[in-house]
């Protein structure tokens, strides 16, 4: 395992695998005893190891890490302290919801509802369409004969249209922004799962084992809000069709979960050595007597 071409005592995949490891929170001794068991003299491997330990490249990642595993954290105990609340075990239902209950009960507290409320007939929906024909998306905006939640969505405001055929699936996705659902023909079967799970789910395609989700059921006339930052998978059984906004009566009309455009300002640089000061630990630890 000797990296001849680095002059360090371990190959880069070794290297990589005690690195990974170190950032995982293993001890230094634990990967001392793999490492011997590969054939590693202990004492070149714990040296490699402090070593690893010691670049400022490796303490860099450390402190990054540091922030996730403290951000992860949090998210969970968000998760604990929701799991506590009576309404956790489902997704609330309402009759009819005013939009003071809307927004300070659902949508500022980004939690899931779900309402009964006609926004347009089937039918009508379907005359209306096959009027509208190849028009533009604006002109159809303005003239789809839409009834809107009053109060709730802002209005007139564009609109989307989820037309989807008998078996539709859509694996699990992050909504990135708030959208009110509503659907107007055939079942939608949901599952969401909470923002506060973000660290639990992403990059799967299905809710992964042990973690917290809701399967909702949507029927024509009721309406669903999918708050931004959750996740949600979704399937059209018999296929269906559903009205969607995004522009609410809010102080904003909505908000967008985004990774940031633009860079972030580097910390603060580290504080200059005095003329003649000492090399840093990191750098004088590089040296290892076990090296050609």
């Amino acid at each position: 395992m000797h990296d001849a071409s680095t002059r360090h005592p371990l190959a880069p995949e070794w290297r990589r695998w005690v690195v990974e490891n170190l950032l995982r929170g293993a001890e230094a001794e634990d990967l001392v005893s793999v490492l011997a068991r590969a054939g590693v003299d202990e004492a070149l491997a714990r040296s490699a190891i402090h070593a690893e330990m010691e670049d400022p490249c490796f303490q860099g990642a450390a402190r990054a890490v540091a922030m996730q595993r403290k951000l992860e954290g949090l998210l969970d105990l968000y998760g604990d302290l929701h799991r506590q609340s009576q309404s956790h075990p489902h997704i609330t239902r309402h009759e009819a919801l005013t939009p003071r209950d809307f927004f300070e009960h659902h949508y500022f507290q980004n939690l899931p509802v779900v309402c009964r409320a006609t926004v347009v007939e089937d039918a009508v929906l379907q005359t209306a369409l096959e009027r509208l024909g190849t028009a533009t998306r604006a002109a159809w905006d303005e003239r789809l004969p839409l009834a809107p939640p009053r109060g709730i969505v802002a209005w007139p405001s564009p609109v989307g249209l989820w037309r989807d055929a008998a078996g539709t699936e859509l694996p699990l996705t992050p909504s990135r922004r708030n959208t009110l659902v509503c659907q107007v023909r055939g079942r939608a079967l949901f599952v969401l799962v909470p923002a506060y799970a973000l660290h639990r789910v992403r990059d799967a395609a299905a809710v992964p084992e042990g973690v917290l989700h809701w399967d909702v059921e949507l029927s024509p006339g009721e309406l669903l809000l999918l708050p931004v930052g959750w996740w949600f998978a979704f399937r059209s059984p018999e296929g269906g069709v559903a009205v969607t906004f995004d522009a609410f009566a809010a102080p904003e009309p909505n908000v967008m979960w985004t990774p940031r455009p633009e860079s972030r300002e580097p910390t603060p640089p580290p504080r200059p050595r005095a003329a003649g000061g000492a090399a840093a630990p990191a750098l004088a630890g590089r040296e290892s007597p076990a090296r050609d």
